[in-house]
């Protein structure tokens, strides 16, 4: 529709129903998007809406009227529309944060989803991680509230999944069952509290194509709009198909793993050694022997691959004899499968647990920017009653070419993007309360401060209301001093000195004028119609009765009867669709 219009010879109102089609399109665009960019469009389809509907009006009224349309001055034009634009934006966004949420982000975010990250299936295999330690995407950004300022978090374990059963080439989760994870509203529990102070973590996840929960080792409760959650008690948390976690908060004990609601104890899985495995028994027996307990011998096992084993994404081995006997390098998933089948022969139930380890930290947003190519491989063992975080993967180090750093600009970048994410994308009803909860209370709070200091004996409110006043008034004394010199709207205007046109003439002098026949300022309306009309006689009789009609009109001592105005109109629009035919012709 909006492509025949431009096409189409255009009046008025084809120009507002041009208007009317572009705002349903931006905001049926703003319904399919969640980037940042779209802020910048928004604020361009401002300006240029505001600029339109300025022209529109203006036309309408000199044509209604006869007045010519003002020429303004380029810089005062630009002033009002960036003005106007900047108003419009402000608007927008207090309509955004006042207006209910109806819970559309999960439809944007499946929308602008890009596929299912790699390593979070139900299995793995030993070569699965390779490809992500190139992947500069981002997935994941962190903030710490907790955190003091100038400090840096420590590195910690984004746990999505774990496996437990391995076939010699393959980890896989098994057939547990699921349960669904106890919730009051948007909080879930899903361990018993500790004793231990807790530390709290908001994750803003970018889309991922796959419903699992992101959690750190310890996590006693989530809080966020979630949906339906279910654990199958081996670490593993999915939400509902069709769902991703967008933003929400972990609240976790660091160190590990506190004990669950219901009592759990490892099976028999997370013992089972693959077949052929006696030389895995031989060398657990030879490497934690001197261990008096699981938790010796799992740091034990640990430190075993700190030394004559090497980190490397290329010639790596294709099974865990060939990582531990005989190539001795490989990288996180080589690592976490021999520390786990290193654990299991001597006696310590484990398992193979995948997601992110640390980030690069902003601190210009003090939050941490975890990407794809921080995923990771580790393993978890059962000590002391709890699931102990153990990594043997050796360090990159910050001269490998896996190890690198965004710059500054990049970083001012990407804090826009995540203010972005946090308070448009992700903006909820919840966050609506908390909103209006703090307004409230920061209202009372202001009003208790004027009381008081209304009630204070040193006059001095007195004398700041009296200054206050006394300087309004000599604000509004001067702008209506200012008034009466010049009006407000007309600055920057240049005015034409046209006396004002009835209707049929108006149009017909801007048909003239669009038809080359343009109008000083001292040209009369006879000279134009009489030029124009020159290579037409036919249209001459009808010119000269429709000037006679003009002159009484304008000039005479009274108006036009009805009858009298209708033959002036039909004249007018005969003459523009005679003069038009003739200039195609």
């Amino acid at each position: 529709v909006q492509s025949v219009k431009f096409l189409l010879p255009k009046t008025h109102r084809d120009g507002w129903q041009l208007c009317a089609i572009s705002f349903l399109e931006f905001l049926a665009a703003a319904a399919t998007t969640t980037e940042i960019q779209f802020a910048a469009f928004l604020f361009l389809f401002l300006g240029l809406s505001a600029g339109a509907m300025w022209a529109l009006q203006a036309e309408e009224a000199a044509e209604a009227g006869g007045v010519a349309v003002p020429r303004t001055r380029a810089g005062f034009t630009v002033l009002t529309l960036l003005l106007t634009a900047v108003t419009g934006f402000f608007l927008t966004a207090v309509m955004f944060a006042v207006t209910p949420r109806i819970g559309i982000e999960q439809f944007l975010r499946r929308s602008g989803s890009r596929g299912a990250i790699t390593g979070f299936s139900d299995a793995i295999s030993l070569r699965d991680l390779t490809s992500v330690k190139v992947d500069r995407r981002i997935v994941a950004r962190i903030e710490f509230p907790e955190l003091a300022p100038g400090v840096s978090p420590p590195e910690l374990h984004l746990r999505g999944a774990t496996y437990t059963r391995f076939d010699g080439t393959k980890w896989s989760r098994g057939m547990s069952p699921h349960e669904r994870v106890p919730n009051a509203g948007s909080y879930y529990l899903l361990s018993a509290q500790k004793a231990a102070p807790l530390s709290s973590a908001e994750i803003f996840m970018e889309p991922i194509g796959y419903p699992i929960l992101f959690v750190y080792g310890g996590t006693v409760s989530v809080e966020g709009a979630l949906g339906e959650i279910r654990t199958d008690g081996r670490g593993n948390y999915r939400l509902s198909a069709g769902k991703s976690a967008g933003r929400y908060q972990v609240h976790f004990a660091p160190g590990g793993s506190p004990p669950r609601i219901r009592s759990y104890s490892p099976d028999g899985a997370t013992l089972a050694l693959p077949p052929g495995s006696d030389d895995i028994r031989e060398l657990a027996m030879q490497v934690t022997s001197p261990g008096e307990s699981d938790a010796e011998r799992g740091e034990l096992a640990r430190q075993f691959f700190l030394s004559g084993f090497r980190y490397t994404l290329t010639d790596v081995a294709s099974s865990v004899q060939e990582f531990l006997f005989r190539k001795r390098a490989g990288f996180c998933e080589h690592y976490a499968a021999g520390l786990t089948l290193l654990l299991r022969a001597a006696g310590i139930p484990a398992r193979v647990a995948t997601g992110y380890l640390g980030g690069e930290w902003s601190d210009v947003g003090k939050y941490l920017i975890v990407r794809q190519a921080d995923a990771h491989a580790w393993t978890e063992g059962w000590i002391g009653g709890r699931w102990v975080t153990l990594d043997a993967t050796p360090p990159l180090g910050e001269d490998s070419p896996f190890f690198a750093r965004t710059g500054r600009i990049g970083l001012y970048l990407d804090w826009a993007k995540q203010r972005w994410n946090k308070y448009v994308v992700n903006y909820s009803l919840q966050m609506q309360a908390k909103a209006v909860s703090g307004g409230w209370v920061a209202l009372r709070r202001s009003a208790n401060g004027i009381r008081r200091a209304i009630r204070r004996p040193d006059g001095q409110v007195a004398r700041v209301a009296a200054a206050f006043v006394l300087a309004v008034s000599a604000f509004l004394l001067a702008w209506r001093t200012r008034g009466r010199r010049t009006s407000p709207f007309s600055r920057g205007m240049k005015k034409e000195e046209i006396p004002p046109l009835p209707r049929p003439y108006a149009r017909l002098l801007r048909s003239l004028s669009a038809g080359g026949h343009r109008r000083a300022s001292v040209t009369p309306l006879e000279d134009m119609l009489a030029e124009a009309a020159g290579d037409t006689p036919p249209l001459l009789p009808d010119a000269a009765r429709f000037l006679s009609l003009y002159h009484r009109d304008r000039f005479g001592p009274g108006p036009l009867s009805s009858g009298e105005s209708a033959e002036a109109g039909r004249l007018a629009d005969l003459l523009r669709r005679g003069l038009f035919r003739t200039r195609t012709d």
